[in-house]
């Protein structure tokens, strides 16, 4: 039996650290990677990425550089992809018109 990678189910967010943690969960388990691999493509402790996907830490705009980059997508796909999974967790009721996320006010 194969060990499993992360966590085994699609998590939101009330909070955007936590969302963020989230999506990198996601991204990290859909490459088939685990934090350990993850840590060491990014040249960080694999305690630090846990508390970035658990939302514990939050990352420095280099940091989330990096992510980006070893996932080959632009940073704001990666940032999108966690306001999406925010907007889903409140359950958004925006009308129309509006454009700011919900953390916005």
């Amino acid at each position: 039996m194969a060990k499993k990678i992360g966590a085994d189910r699609k998590r939101s967010s009330a909070t955007l650290p936590g969302a963020l943690g989230a999506e990198l969960t996601d991204r990290r388990m859909k490459a088939g990677w685990s934090q350990q691999a993850l840590a060491d493509l990014l040249g960080y402790d694999v305690n630090y990425i846990g508390q970035v996907e658990r939302a514990e830490k939050s990352p420095t705009l280099d940091t989330l550089i990096s992510i980006s980059t070893v996932f080959r997508i632009r940073l704001s796909e990666l940032l999108r992809g966690a306001e999406e999974r925010l907007s889903s967790g409140h359950g958004s009721d925006q009308s129309e018109g509006s454009h700011l996320p919900d953390y916005l006010g």
